[in-house]
């Protein structure tokens, strides 16, 4: 018994130290700053001790990367919030530069974004005969982008997944304006795509998309049907069994 009133006594000191006030003397830059918050925020000073150790501990639990940056870039006798202020700054910046860029790029002068090996293929198809879309059609790259997107394995990706990466990706690149979906049932979907250039374009594309759809590589087996117009693509797409 004496034990244990001895731990309850003990835990009560503790209890009563932490509840004390904390007192330290701070100097009249610090005090001006603390009655600035306190008029103009209401705030009191335990909430303004909380607030500053809660961000300095925050900031000095970042990445240790992040601190090597950050002592590499900034100017000898510049200050933390200055040298980030600029570095956000600098990043909203050229955030907003290249997506304004892409977008004046794509709508003023159609301009698609195209990697190495759909330009390839686009040429492939540009120098063979006009019915001769079978090879560029065959040289699929699409899976790579797909998996890239979702940061999945292709065979762990459904039917829809992959048509909502197309509808995203597709668009983006300016290979086409717009990728209608209509769902007809939870296993039959229909695309319509849309584009400004002609006929033999959409059979490469209609070509593409279908050997897509009927790849092994995908977790189920599909059957794929669709029509090329001069400015269009129909595509319905019917999942058949999981493999």
């Amino acid at each position: 018994m004496e034990k244990e009133a001895e731990d309850i006594e003990g835990e009560s000191k503790v209890d009563e130290a932490k509840d004390k006030s904390l007192f330290v003397k701070v100097s009249e830059e610090t005090r001006n700053i603390i009655d600035k918050y306190k008029e103009e925020k209401g705030m009191m000073i335990s909430n303004l001790i909380a607030n500053a150790i809660k961000m300095y501990d925050e900031y000095n639990s970042m990445d240790p990367e992040i601190h090597g940056i950050i002592n590499k870039f900034k100017e000898e006798n510049e200050s933390i919030i200055s040298f980030l202020e600029k570095a956000i700054k600098f990043f909203g910046d050229q955030k907003n530069l290249n997506r304004d860029l892409f977008i004046r790029m794509r709508e003023e002068m159609k301009m698609m974004l195209i990697g190495k090996t759909t330009f390839n293929q686009l040429i492939a198809a540009a120098e063979a005969p006009e019915e001769s879309l079978d090879k560029p059609q065959k040289s699929n790259v699409a899976f790579d982008i797909i998996m890239w997107y979702n940061k999945k394995p292709l065979n762990h990706l459904n039917i829809e997944e992959i048509i909502e990466t197309i509808r995203t990706i597709w668009v983006v690149a300016n290979y086409f304006y717009t990728i209608d979906l209509t769902k007809e049932s939870e296993d039959e979907f229909h695309l319509l795509f849309r584009h400004r250039q002609d006929k033999r374009y959409s059979k490469y594309w209609l070509g593409y998309f279908i050997e897509l759809f009927n790849s092994e590589e995908l977790a189920c087996k599909c059957m794929v049907e669709g029509q090329a117009f001069d400015e269009s693509i129909s595509l319905s797409i019917k999942v058949g069994y999981k493999k």
